[in-house]
């Protein structure tokens, strides 16, 4: 009984990592923005509108 709630927690842990690491790798946070809104230029996008 005991072996089977240590495979379920483990099992659920394991998922818990593997949905996070997912979750990371869609992520946009750590894209690099523009320094300021005239950096933008570079990318084609006017800052003044």
């Amino acid at each position: 009984m005991v072996e089977i709630f240590i495979l379920v927690v483990a099992a659920l842990f394991v998922g818990l990592v593997i949905y996070r690491l997912s979750k990371r790798g869609i992520s946009k946070k750590y894209d690099r923005k523009p320094a300021n809104p005239w950096n933008a230029l570079n990318e084609g996008v006017d800052p003044s509108l």
